[in-house]
């Protein structure tokens, strides 16, 4: 007998979920692997004016636990660099996007709040790497507003 999953035990919030990501209107694809597990695929534009970067392609894949543990999210292209990771880069080894502290999971966090956060990570990975900013923001995007005097 296989183990029932996170959507067939609460198929209230795979709709939720679904919902909310199909709102954003960003283009994001639920898909399932063969051992059944879901995930999310697709990109996001969001890079600072004048930067030169393609889209990056990512997935977001609901572990066994969710929504008690975090879905990961793997970037797919652009390929990183992958000396880029720690706290510096936000990025987990083997490389996935930390997008929240495990800590600060909240069960109550939905895909599309991932999205947005993931897309704040690559304006900030952007910016970074563009020499736009030292380094990136623990929380939101950063402001790349200048001052004048």
């Amino acid at each position: 007998m296989k183990a029932r999953l996170w959507y067939e035990s609460d198929p209230n919030r795979l709709v939720l979920e679904y919902l909310r990501v199909v709102r954003l209107e960003r283009g994001f694809v639920l898909r399932q692997f063969a051992d059944r597990r879901l995930y999310w695929l697709g990109q996001v534009h969001d890079i600072p004016a004048g930067v030169e970067a393609c889209p990056m392609k990512f997935g977001i894949v609901y572990r066994d636990a969710f929504p008690a543990e975090p879905p990961t999210v793997w970037v797919l292209e652009p390929e990183l660099n992958p000396s880029e990771w720690g706290h510096e880069w936000h990025r987990w080894l083997p490389g996935n996007v930390c997008y929240v502290r495990p800590r600060n999971w909240n069960v109550g966090t939905t895909a599309d709040e991932i999205i947005q956060k993931v897309a704040d990570w690559y304006f900030n990975y952007t910016a970074r790497k563009a020499g736009l900013s030292p380094t990136m923001a623990d929380y939101g995007r950063i402001s790349l507003e200048t001052s004048r005097d």
